[in-house]
């Protein structure tokens, strides 16, 4: 996916973080038990029907399983704003940077 290609080159993470899509409406990607999970849906970009995102933060597999918490619906797939979305939640909760600070 190109998504993932673009945040591998631009950010540095400590540790893995568990990315899902899932566009199956059965969640077959299990979009809920990942770190960050990304679920197909309905979003708006200048006032269009495009493809879009619900967002979830926070899911956990293992010993102690937790269910990810949605926190933002209609995101467009756009690549301008889904991008940086995700650019932020890897810095602001799995302590990601950006490739040139992290060489500095």
């Amino acid at each position: 996916m190109d998504i993932v290609a673009k945040l591998e080159a631009s950010m540095h993470l400590p540790k893995p973080v568990r990315i899902h899509w899932t566009g199956c409406p059965n969640s077959c990607g299990q979009a809920q038990v990942a770190d960050i999970g990304l679920m197909g849906g309905p979003a708006k970009l200048n006032g269009k029907a495009v493809e879009g995102v619900k967002i979830f933060l926070g899911g956990k597999i293992g010993e102690n399983p937790d269910l990810a918490n949605e926190i933002e619906a209609g995101v467009p797939c756009h690549e301008d704003h889904l991008l940086p979305k995700l650019q932020g939640l890897l810095i602001e909760h799995f302590g990601a940077t950006p490739l040139e600070a992290a060489t500095q």
